[in-house]
C-alpha cells in the first residue's frame, strides 16, 4: 500500500521554477526566481527566457487603474471614482461628477495592478500571464503543474492508496487540500498518471 503524508507544501513551494509556452517561438521556456531591485534587498520577482529564440521578459506585465475621490469644481460635492483598466499609468484622467455631470480632468490616483488572464479556459501563470507549458484537458477540467519538482510531488499523492494530511498550522491552506476533486478520485488515478509520466520525459 502506497502511503502520502502532506509535506504542507504551498503552491508558491514550486515558484522557484515555471515552464511556459514562449509567446514568440512557443517553445518551452521557463521563469526563474530572481532578486529585484529594491531597498530591503531580499525581494524577488520572476524572469522569464526563451532557450531556443532567447526571447527574455524581466518585469511583470502590470496594467493601472485610475480611483480616488474628488470634490467638484462645480457644485462641490465629494464622490468617488474608479477608471477603467489602461495599459500604461493615466497621467491625466476626465471624470463626471455624478451630481451635476460636471466634467473636468484630473491628475488621479493609480493603482498597480497584475494583467488579467485572458478568458481562453487555460492556466497562465500570474507574473507575465504566459501559458503554463504541461496542462492538459481533462473532461472539461484542466489539469496542470509548474515544473518537475511539481509533477514528482503530484505522482506521489495521486499513486498513493492512503493519503494522510498533515494539519500542522497550515489549516486549508496546503496545495494538496486544495486540489479540484477530479484529481482526488480514484476513477481518475490511471489517466492522470500516464499524463505526468509523458511530461517527465
Amino acid at each position: 500500500m502506497e502511503r502520502f503524508q502532506d509535506e504542507n507544501k504551498w503552491l508558491g513551494n514550486f515558484y522557484n521554477e515555471i515552464f511556459v509556452k514562449c509567446p514568440k517561438c512557443e517553445s518551452k521556456g521557463v521563469l526563474k526566481e530572481v532578486p529585484r531591485n529594491c531597498e530591503c534587498g531580499k525581494c524577488t520577482t520572476m524572469a522569464f527566457e526563451c532557450k531556443t529564440c532567447f526571447y527574455k521578459i524581466d518585469e511583470p506585465v502590470y496594467q493601472y487603474k485610475a480611483y480616488g475621490k474628488h470634490y467638484c469644481g462645480n457644485c462641490f460635492e465629494k464622490f468617488d471614482y474608479e477608471s477603467q483598466i489602461f495599459k500604461e499609468i493615466p497621467e491625466i484622467y476626465q471624470i463626471k461628477c455624478p451630481h451635476c455631470s460636471f466634467q473636468e480632468e484630473i491628475k488621479p490616483g493609480v493603482s498597480r495592478i497584475r494583467k488579467e488572464t485572458k478568458k481562453d479556459g487555460l492556466i497562465r501563470e500570474p507574473w507575465h500571464n504566459l501559458l503554463l507549458w504541461f496542462q492538459k484537458e481533462i473532461k472539461g477540467n484542466i489539469f496542470w503543474v509548474y515544473n518537475y519538482e511539481h509533477i514528482m510531488y503530484l505522482e506521489r499523492y495521486i499513486k498513493a492508496d492512503l493519503r494522510e494530511r498533515n494539519n500542522n498550522g497550515s489549516g486549508n491552506g496546503t496545495m494538496v487540500s486544495r486540489l479540484p476533486k477530479f484529481i482526488k478520485v480514484a476513477k481518475n488515478r490511471e489517466k492522470l498518471l500516464k499524463i505526468l509520466e509523458k511530461w517527465k520525459e
